[in-house]
């Protein structure tokens, strides 16, 4: 892994601050306001993948030529295997979610 420039630092920062504010106001909602279970688990879904995002932060700045390329690889900044569980989990919650408010509620 290469290190990281200060753009690259910034964004990272910025996407943790982010998943980390979204899944507090989901956490407050549910306890105070009476949050439905469903959202809930949209707010956990969302805050996965911005969490993804932040542990990639090469990602946002290569070339879209570059993202494109059968050769293109990611550099997440922890062990890839941790990040592609964070990756996948947020979006199986996030269909899931989707579908289970679709076909449960009302």
């Amino acid at each position: 892994m290469e290190r990281l420039n200060k753009k690259e630092k910034l964004l990272s920062i910025l996407f943790g601050l982010a998943a980390i504010i979204n899944l507090t106001v989901g956490v407050y909602s549910l306890i105070l306001q009476g949050l439905d279970w469903l959202e809930f688990i949209s707010c956990l879904a969302i805050s996965l993948i911005i969490l993804a995002g932040s542990l990639n932060p090469k990602l946002f700045f290569k070339p879209v030529k570059k993202l494109f390329s059968p050769r293109f690889t990611l550099e997440p900044i922890i062990n890839s295997t941790f990040y592609y569980t964070i990756i996948v989990a947020g979006w199986i919650l996030l269909f899931g979610s989707i579908l289970l408010n679709r076909f449960w509620s009302a």
